[in-house]
């Protein structure tokens, strides 16, 4: 079959993405250094491994075009998380408690699509570069690796960069800042980074040294949940830490647009914004949930069982940040049906959240309650609007579809497992959060089990299911179509 994808400059692009790669991992291996580590070694072979690759893919381009189309867009953007995962897991795989192919494989994707589930069973064992380097993939998968290259390449600042964004981001529409592409990212990647010096300041000035503070808000802002401890969050003990962890993650599920735009405009901006409104309420109501669920299971009456413990959950489970409370799988089958719902329902499209994102809950629940209005006025029109903003009949059935699929995704993957022998539950939520990038688990992979303790071919399934989740489905799937790759 004739195709006339431009291979060498899909070959140029990630060449130079790895040569990117080899500078972000001079940071951990600059850490290992500091604290006298052996782990540099493996920061070391990875560096020149992404280097000489990624030079070699320079000089052989050397000369050809860097122009693509939205077809190499599309490529490039579901290759890169994979060839990212390849070079980014050589540290895991050669430090000094090594991790073997699937399991780094594993690790490092679940670090770059800010998934957070670990098969680590002692983070504590690790060395300062290895949990460094977790945590780093989590802030850098974030706002997107795509979105990363958008901000520092300017070649990209044009239709195509348009094309690889929307492909990237999450959510029903991606709107635009600046009428430049790259303006638009060094916007929003200057919010992000505004976010994280601060949540750093805040952690630093509790009970966390600064080395933890850093990770902890590598975690938190991405909604990725790998910690630098075994006990997690709970380990500082703090209402203090928990506070502030809770805030950088509600922020963290909101719309960075959005952020910007309020920063800019005022607080009308986010008062008035549909989407921010449903997300918050969303929020009160199902913590008020959870409050009732503890008074009637008979939680003892304290500021942490009735305020910080179930917003904390609440929010780790919408916004896909993953960090778990200690007892939470005790609190019944009610809790774990909410969480559940949170994990897929996730937070704002344009945040470092997964799920299929409120947003799309809200034009659901919208088109829902107009079909309802229809069997009683069949000759009147209604329209799904969003901010005052009417949604065209083919947006909704694009949402429609998503969901469709995201939901068979979760169902077949889910079959897969329980093959395994897993049950129903575990096998669901281990899917859930696996495609929802969250990261919490239950069961096998709870407090008592890990996904350290999954078969391989299991894992391979998730770190598949995560990919899929963090791209939202159609930028994958779309290179299966025979139509794609012709002429």
């Amino acid at each position: 079959m004739s195709t006339s994808v431009k291979v060498g400059s899909i070959v140029k692009i990630l060449g130079r993405l790895l040569l990117i790669e080899a500078l972000l991992m001079v940071l951990p291996l600059v850490i290992c250094l500091l604290y006298g580590e052996n782990d540099w070694r493996g920061f070391v072979v990875a560096i020149a491994a992404a280097s000489v690759v990624g030079g070699l893919a320079e000089f052989l381009t050397k000369g050809g075009s860097k122009a693509i189309r939205s077809r190499e867009g599309f490529i490039i953007t579901a290759l890169v998380w994979i060839v990212f995962g390849l070079f980014g897991m050589i540290p895991f795989m050669l430090s000094s408690t090594p991790l073997c192919f699937t399991d780094a494989m594993f690790e490092v994707i679940s670090g770059f699509t800010t998934t957070g589930a670990s098969v680590i069973t002692d983070v504590e064992a690790q060395s300062h570069g290895i949990l460094f380097w977790r945590a780093f993939t989590q802030w850098i998968g974030g706002l997107g690796i795509i979105f990363f290259m958008l901000a520092v390449l300017p070649e990209f600042n044009k239709a195509t960069g348009i094309s690889m964004f929307n492909a990237e981001a999450t959510g029903i529409t991606q709107g635009k800042l600046h009428p430049r592409i790259r303006q638009t990212a060094l916007s929003i990647w200057g919010v992000y980074a505004t976010l994280t010096l601060a949540s750093i300041l805040l952690l630093w000035a509790g009970p966390m040294n600064l080395f933890d503070s850093v990770c902890q808000t590598f975690a938190a802002i991405a909604t990725g949940g790998f910690s630098t401890r075994n006990a997690g969050i709970s380990y500082w003990d703090s209402d203090y830490v928990m506070g502030v962890i809770i805030i950088v993650m509600f922020v963290a599920g909101m719309n960075f647009m959005l952020l910007y735009a309020g920063w800019r405009k005022g607080i009308k901006e986010f008062l008035r914004n549909d989407v921010f409104r449903f997300f918050s309420v969303t929020v009160l109501v199902v913590y008020l949930l959870f409050l009732l669920s503890a008074l009637i299971r008979g939680e003892e009456l304290s500021v942490d069982n009735m305020l910080f413990y179930p917003l904390f959950h609440v929010l780790s489970a919408m916004t896909s940040t993953g960090f778990s409370i200690n007892g939470a799988e005790g609190w019944g089958s009610f809790a774990l049906f909410m969480t559940l719902l949170l994990m897929t329902c996730g937070a704002c499209s344009g945040s470092t959240s997964g799920g299929l994102k409120i947003d799309r809950v809200a034009v659901m629940w919208r088109n829902l309650t107009n079909e309802i209005k229809k069997t009683v006025f069949p000759k009147r029109t209604y329209v799904v609007s969003i901010n005052g903003s009417a949604l065209q009949n083919s947006l909704v059935s694009r949402i429609s579809a998503f969901v469709s699929l995201y939901l068979l995704t979760i169902a077949i993957s889910t079959a897969f497992i329980t093959l395994f022998g897993y049950s129903l539950t575990d096998s669901l939520f281990m899917v859930v959060s696996c495609i929802g990038c969250n990261g919490l688990g239950y069961g096998v992979t709870g407090a008592e089990g890990s996904f350290a303790f999954l078969p391989a071919v299991v894992k391979w399934l998730l770190v598949g299911v995560m990919l899929v989740g963090r791209l939202e489905l159609f930028t994958f799937l779309v290179l299966l179509l025979p139509s794609f790759w012709r002429r």
